[in-house]
């Protein structure tokens, strides 16, 4: 029988990359479950706060967070992180869907199942035998099918919902406004310059790809995970980068604390003697 598992897919020379090689053996597990728990629930890369460092615990969501200074295995977000680039490596939720329905498509094209509930749904609703082969022919879904032959006959449509397909973007496709306040509302600090250099970035992949991740049922969730992943990158207004802040801001806010901690331990003397209050 066919196998139906999911799969994540590695190449060859995964553990020997440069950022790779070096990671301890619990941060090298985190990724590797990472990616087979996104794969399997279809979250496209993403992984909640809570269920990460529940699971792996920060200090290694950290080491993998920080084991490259341009491209970290993770790029940390307002509420979880992103498993870098996990959509040119993975298969996505719109690519796993959209291969499902084109298999199912496939599976009633021309088979005797096609033929049968065709043949029932005809008969159900008093199809002519032209309407039938016609629709037939033209080889759209059952859904499909009933919605015209009740709109020629004058009754009421079906309400059966419409099955979504995959589609490809022109370079004139803009995300609804709803979209893009949300993505200003999440990163406050990127300029619309910022945002809109990322937006023609998104389309010259989107339209220049020939493979097919250019083939997508939901542009708006592509281009907000797009944005997500690239502004995230940005400096804030406090320094800080992919979420967390700069190592010079750390290290001075370290030595702060030590300097107030010193200060609240050691008791105040006057000449040599302890002043107590």
């Amino acid at each position: 029988m066919k196998d139906e598992r999911l799969y994540a897919k590695f190449v060859l020379d995964f553990p020997d990359h440069p950022k790779i090689m070096p990671l301890s053996a619990e941060a090298f597990r985190c990724l590797v479950e990472a990616t087979l728990w996104s794969r399997k629930h279809l979250t496209d890369g993403f992984l909640a706060s809570r269920y990460a460092i529940a699971r792996w615990g920060l200090e290694v969501l950290t080491e993998l967070s920080t084991n490259d200074p341009l491209n970290p295995s993770l790029v940390q977000a307002e509420d979880g992180w992103f498993i870098h680039d996990f959509a040119l490596h993975q298969d996505t939720k719109a690519d796993v869907e959209a291969r499902r329905e084109r298999n199912k498509r496939n599976g009633q094209r021309g088979g005797l199942a096609k033929a049968k509930q065709v043949a029932s749904e005809s008969l159900s609703k008093s199809v002519s035998e032209n309407v039938a082969e016609t629709e037939t022919e033209t080889e759209t879904l059952t859904t499909s099918v009933v919605t015209k032959v009740s709109a020629n006959n004058g009754s009421e449509a079906s309400d059966k919902p419409t099955r979504k397909r995959g589609t490809r973007i022109t370079s004139e496709w803009m995300p609804q406004q709803r979209t893009v306040d949300r993505i200003k509302e999440s990163f406050p600090h990127a300029t619309s310059d910022q945002i809109r250099h990322q937006h023609e970035l998104f389309i010259c992949w989107a339209t220049g790809s020939a493979s097919k991740n250019a083939v997508k049922l939901d542009w708006e969730a592509t281009w907000s995970g797009w944005m997500r992943r690239e502004l995230v990158k940005l400096p804030t207004l406090n320094g800080a980068v992919n979420g967390k802040p700069s190592k010079a801001r750390v290290i001075a806010e370290l030595a702060a604390r030590v300097r107030e901690q010193e200060q609240l331990q050691a008791p105040s003397t006057t000449h040599g003697k302890e002043i107590t209050t």
